[in-house]
């Protein structure tokens, strides 16, 4: 019966007044945040409306926002807040007629200005093995080192991560936030097979519900996020969280600070709210997977 809260896109750019003002009141009260970080992020513009979002080129390192790092690093220290992995820099790439480049301010000028139909591509869910292993080791080094961390998790960016992004994880032996799509694209073994199965399974007797279980896939674990956004499906959210909590399986909100304001912000507060009344325990993922 965990509950697990996920803030994505903690960065370089963001403040501890922001972190401060939502998590406050929950840190408080000794409720946990598992926070996905990029390391050297871009600057975004627009974030959530992809008809105006763009990006920024140059990434700026986590360390140089000393003070976030210090907040952070007393968060750790305290217990409540886990330090993720989400990505290396977070910078997409989008296609379009003329190919894929990266989705910077100034390339997307010049495609929406053509009238072009865009695609938006994810950190990881293109590049070789290699490519991917190697941002995996190097973010997340950087990230243990400033803020005196393990870090066990990984939350590819836009929730995209391709077959050689899964292999690059497990080489750095690392669990992912999020879950396999309606192909099997993990690694091969009895386990994976079977946990698969179990999902398919799930999916025929539960077909509005998303898989709520731990899945192992042998030499990698990930548990679904349930994404809160102002977009978010209340009923069916509401729905898979009383299951949830009915069945003594976790489940793990993931959001983003930027997004929860006004009425957003309350209802995010009342779901926490009712998942503890009702037996849930505040943890960080790496407690759990």
């Amino acid at each position: 019966m965990a509950l697990i809260i996920r803030d994505d896109d903690l960065s370089f750019w963001s403040t501890p007044e922001e972190i401060e003002d939502l998590y406050g009141p929950l840190f408080r009260r000794g409720i946990k945040v598992s926070f996905a970080t990029i390391p050297f992020a871009v600057r975004m513009h627009n974030a959530g409306d992809f008809e105006r979002f763009c990006q920024e080129e140059d990434p700026r390192p986590l360390g140089e926002n000393k003070e976030l790092v210090a907040y952070l690093r007393s968060g750790v220290r305290k217990g409540l807040i886990e330090i993720m992995l989400h990505g290396y820099d977070h910078l997409y790439r989008v296609e379009a007629s003329a190919g894929s480049m990266a989705a910077t301010c100034e390339n997307l000028s010049v495609l929406r200005n053509r009238g072009e139909h865009l695609r938006f591509i994810g950190e990881f869910a293109g590049g070789t093995v290699d490519e991917l292993t190697e941002k995996i080791r190097s973010g997340r080094s950087y990230l243990e080192g400033l803020l005196d961390t393990k870090i066990t998790n990984f939350v590819p960016p836009s929730n995209q991560i391709s077959y050689d992004g899964i292999r690059a994880l497990i080489r750095n032996g690392m669990n992912l936030s999020g879950l396999i799509g309606r192909k099997y694209d993990r690694e091969w073994s009895l386990r994976g097979l079977m946990t698969f199965t179990d999902r398919i399974l799930f999916s025929l007797s539960h077909s509005s519900l998303t898989y709520p279980k731990i899945a192992d896939y042998g030499r990698h674990r990930e548990l679904a996020g349930y994404a809160l956004t102002p977009t978010t499906d209340r009923q069916r959210y509401e729905e898979q969280l009383a299951f949830c909590m009915k069945k003594g399986y976790p489940f793990q909100i993931a959001t983003h600070y930027w997004e929860l304001g006004g009425e957003l912000r309350e209802y995010f507060y009342q779901l926490v709210e009712t998942a503890l009344t009702q037996g849930m325990r505040s943890k960080h993922l790496n407690e759990v997977l």
